[in-house]
């Protein structure tokens, strides 16, 4: 499918639909849900609950993994955008050239959607002096603090930490 001008001098009209396919695929990138949301392993099984005070907390951030698609996507897209410059040779050149620089893009714009902000939470559980490190993505709506009380949920396949009411 070509994507140069028509006889009319148009687009085609379906340029801007990959364009907004690649926008809406790599803004779906999987990201770590907040605290407050529990997924199907969590759901029906037995957690600990665990009680403390937090003791340090620092800004970190979540590298969640990528699908490749950013790559595909963008080396795709580019490989169309290349080839329509130029004429004959210079179209394949451009169209290769352009997959190349597409598919960098597509990652980094994939990897950097993979990004999020969390927190390494540093808490002492009530009745020790144990020290205990989890971390989780940040969560603007429950905003924690050092000398916040926490409730910490433990499960067999995760844990995270709620302010206490």
């Amino acid at each position: 499918m070509s994507l140069r001008p028509n006889h009319s001098g148009t687009r085609n009209p379906l340029q801007p639909i990959f364009l907004a396919l690649l926008l809406g695929v790599l803004s779906s990138c999987a990201s770590t849900p907040p605290p407050s949301t529990y997924g199907p392993m969590d759901v029906m099984q037995k957690m600990i609950v665990h009680h403390g005070v937090i003791v340090a907390l620092r800004e970190v951030t979540l590298q969640n993994p990528t699908t490749g698609t950013g790559q595909v996507l963008g080396g795709s897209l580019g490989g169309i955008a290349g080839s329509e410059t130029g004429g004959g040779r210079g179209q394949l050149v451009g169209g290769v050239l352009g997959a190349g620089i597409g598919q960098a893009l597509g990652e980094k714009a994939e990897r950097a959607l993979a990004r999020q902000a969390g927190l390494e939470i540093t808490w002492r559980e009530d009745g020790s002096d144990q020290e205990y490190v989890l971390v989780q993505a940040k969560d603007p709506e429950h905003p924690l603090a050092v000398g916040d009380r926490i409730r910490v949920v433990e499960s067999a396949s995760s844990i995270r930490a709620f302010k206490e009411d």
